[in-house]
């Protein structure tokens, strides 16, 4: 069980207001939402700086949650896993028709853990107006890159669409639409999608909040080579067709207020969309002692979700959840009943954004006194628990 929880007017989370504040002045990003609760009771639901110049930020206003927004398609497979619909050890090609290219292997446990072997598949199409379907085939007929199961490499959309594809495959309705009866309804998730439809892109008007350029890169091919170059999301992301994508490994969207409610879910506070065992089983180490080709770091993975050592600034050892391109963080710790997350509008380089989030981290579980401190990990950055040095190589992050 978890330790005894303090009354929210006890626990001082002004620090990690002042932190965005700091951050922000350093061009890190304009406006970011914070929320935080322990045992369910509130600590934290804030909104800081703006979401686009002159408008203020506001804490239901909708943000790009890029990959933290994997674990809402992780659920949605799990559950079908919950009501016996699928097997986590059922092959991929059962599902999805010209599954291929030396791929035939793959089971969907490969994929949750990222070992299927297609990272790069159809990497090109997410920038692309580009339909779920044409995608999908994409990445059907995309090469394998390893025999699967032997190596891994976080795929950065490839992953989660055939996730998707899977649950569309098994109950008729398409991921968004499964999501969203199944997830975003029970839990009062209120203005969360995947894919914001046109007509709700209007009515949202100015609550959906653009996101911002501030140094992020990507690894892309340059001749014969590999090198570091601008990724520059605000010229895409932020288009109407961008919007719109059914992507669920990178497309998800909502508030920092939302996305809380789903980890309290996960946790057994309010509704649940997953029985405990499950939760249990998700959150447990499915992968061990294997480089990451694209963070280039060795680190465990539960089945979809990012375990503690993924999570810079010292989050419980038994944290786990997701993080979004260089801009979003959110995970619960089962031994504190705490949850965090924290959303940002601006991408900066991996390096800044480490270090951003780290210190966020560290700042919340401080404050919440010496009862967290002994379930904790060590207060470093990834950077610094990876051996990453300033001006060398940097990781990938989706």
């Amino acid at each position: 069980m978890a330790a005894v929880t303090p009354e929210p007017s006890t626990v001082d989370l002004s620090r990690v207001v002042e932190l965005l504040e700091i951050q922000r002045g350093k061009d890190l990003h304009e406006g970011a939402q914070v929320y935080v609760s322990r045992a369910g009771s509130l600590l934290l639901d804030e909104a800081v700086g703006e979401s686009r110049a002159g408008r203020r930020i506001e804490r239901d206003d909708v943000m790009l949650l890029y990959s933290a927004g994997k674990p809402l398609t992780t659920v949605a497979v799990l559950q079908l896993w919950e009501r016996g619909r699928l097997g986590l050890d059922d092959r991929v090609g059962d599902y999805i028709a010209d599954w291929g290219g030396g791929k035939e292997s793959v089971t969907i446990r490969h994929v949750l853990t990222h070992t299927g072997g297609f990272p790069r598949a159809a990497t090109d199409l997410y920038d692309t107006d580009v339909g779920f379907d044409e995608t999908l085939a994409a990445i059907a007929a995309h090469p394998a890159e390893w025999e699967p199961g032997t190596k891994a490499g976080y795929h950065l959309f490839a992953g989660w669409s055939v996730l998707g594809a899977i649950v569309e495959a098994v109950d008729g309705r398409r991921i968004d639409r499964y999501v969203t009866d199944e997830v975003f309804t029970p839990l009062g998730m209120d203005d969360c999608f995947i894919g914001v439809p046109p007509d709700e892109q209007a009515r949202l008007g100015d609550r959906l909040v653009p996101v911002q350029w501030k140094g992020h890169v990507m690894l892309r091919p340059d001749g014969d080579e590999l090198a570091f170059v601008p990724y520059r999301v605000d010229e895409s992301h932020n288009e109407h067709w961008h919007i719109a994508k059914i992507e669920p490994g990178g497309n998800a969207r909502g508030s920092a207020r939302a996305l809380g409610r789903f980890y309290e879910s996960l946790l057994g506070l309010g509704p649940q969309v997953l029985e405990p065992r499950t939760v249990e089983v998700m959150a447990s180490a499915h992968r061990r002692n294997m480089r990451d080709s694209t963070f280039l770091a060795v680190a465990p993975w539960g089945l979809g979700v990012q375990l503690s050592e993924m999570i810079g600034g010292g989050a419980g050892r038994r944290a786990f959840g997701h993080g979004g391109m260089v801009s979003t963080e959110a995970f619960c710790d089962p031994d504190l009943d705490l949850v965090v997350v924290v959303v940002t509008n601006g991408l900066p380089g991996f390096l800044e954004h480490d270090q951003r989030v780290s210190a966020i981290v560290d700042a919340i579980y401080s404050a919440l006194g010496d009862d967290a401190q002994h379930v904790r990990r060590p207060a470093r950055t990834l950077a610094e628990e990876w051996g990453f040095a300033k001006g060398t190589v940097r990781p990938d992050d989706a």
